[in-house]
C-alpha cells in the first residue's frame, strides 16, 4: 500500500474473515507499506481484504478465494 498524502500513519490491513486468511505487516519503505496474507482457511472459502486509516472508514480493495 501508497500512502501519497505524505503521512507516515501505519494503514490497518485486514481481512473480513480472520479464519479464512492471516495478515502480517512486513515492512515499510517510505510511503510504501508491505504487508502479507496467507490461507488458513478452506478451499474455496473467500473474504474481503481492506484498509484503514486512523480516523477514516475502511476500504475495501478486492475479495480473495483460496484455491486448490
Amino acid at each position: 500500500m501508497t500512502l501519497v498524502n505524505g503521512s507516515n500513519i501505519l494503514p490497518l490491513f485486514t481481512v473480513g474473515d480472520g479464519s479464512v486468511f492471516k495478515t502480517q505487516f512486513v515492512t515499510q519503505i517510505g510511503n510504501d507499506y508491505y504487508f502479507r496474507i496467507w490461507a488458513i482457511g478452506d478451499v474455496g472459502e473467500s473474504t474481503g481484504v481492506y484498509t484503514t486509516l486512523t480516523g477514516q472508514a475502511a476500504q475495501q480493495h478486492c475479495v480473495v478465494t483460496i484455491a486448490a
